[in-house]
């Protein structure tokens, strides 16, 4: 236990340090040929394992999605993969089987940092497997496998909310269905869903003044889990560099940083702000949006 509590803390410096340069370092400090100009939104088959191969050094450089690339990298997709690169510019490349040398088309600026630090909060296989779990009871059909108890990611340790009229997003890994979810205001149900078969719901325009709620979820044996949830007036600020920053990369950028600050307090802001990219079919959005739902939560 140990061990894992210093392993985590030095992950966590490790984003600050990432985040950090958000605000410190000048656009266009990249030497030539270096320029950072778009990141991984998808690829193909999800279980393969791709590589960028990056000049001078030939670096390898592992596909992930989040992975800052660079004008100049070189890959090679074999038959039937696939890879989308979402552009600084606003569009997304989409790479098919063969060699392929990603051009120079505009850099990312200060927003590569934060997309740098994507690791500390996105977990894509955690994500992966989450997903494959979350419909119906797969896992109390499994003869001799102890069923996990229920987790939901998107509910950090101490989460917070900004007070309003809000949608909660919740999906969760672990019990056997149907499920119930509640949520509680001063012991009081503020909202009561039943019979759920999956591991997904939405709870629509709840209405959340400021202060502290329970969400409790319960399985078909009797499992049970409860979080915190405290409803506040505003928000976080985001960093002055990203904050005004309206485009897709911009605003999921955000959403990143909404997902670490405060050890992952803020996950449920995090999604929000994704949600109108989403909606919209934008493909980075979308698997993020995944990740905050269904990845490990920020530590």
């Amino acid at each position: 236990m140990a061990g894992q509590q210093i392993a985590l803390r030095y992950r966590r410096l490790a984003v600050q340090a990432a985040l950090t340069l958000v605000i410190a370092t000048p656009i266009g400090v990249l030497a030539a040929g270096d320029t950072e100009i778009g990141v991984v939104a998808a690829y193909r088959p999800p279980a393969d394992r791709f590589t960028f191969v990056r000049a001078p050094r030939d670096e390898a450089v592992p596909v992930r999605i989040g992975t800052v690339v660079m004008a100049g990298d070189r890959i090679t997709l074999p038959a039937r993969a696939s890879l989308v690169i979402q552009l600084a510019n606003g569009s997304t490349k989409e790479l098919g089987p063969g060699e392929h040398k990603i051009p120079d088309s505009g850099a990312l600026g200060k927003l590569a940092a934060v997309f740098h630090s994507i690791s500390g909060v996105f977990d894509d296989e955690f994500r992966h497997e989450g997903l494959a779990g979350s419909r119906g009871n797969e896992q109390c059909a499994a003869e001799g496998r102890e069923v996990e108890s229920i987790a939901v990611p998107i509910l950090a340790p101490g989460a917070r909310i900004v007070a309003g009229d809000r949608d909660l997003p919740l999906a969760w890994r672990g019990g056997c269905a149907p499920f119930v979810v509640t949520v509680l205001a001063g012991g009081q149900k503020l909202v009561h869903r039943e019979s759920i078969e999956g591991r997904q719901i939405r709870l629509d325009d709840v209405p959340l003044v400021p202060g502290r709620y329970l969400v409790v979820i319960t399985d078909a044996d009797g499992r049970r889990f409860e979080a915190p949830l405290e409803a506040v007036s505003q928000g976080p600020a985001l960093p002055t560099e990203i904050a005004a920053d309206t485009s897709s990369l911009g605003v999921t950028a955000q959403s990143i940083w909404l997902a670490q600050h405060e050890d992952g307090r803020w996950r449920l802001e995090s999604f929000e702000r994704l949600r109108p990219l989403i909606r919209a079919g934008d493909p980075l959005a979308g698997t993020i949006g995944d990740g905050v739902l269904w990845g490990k939560a920020a530590r």
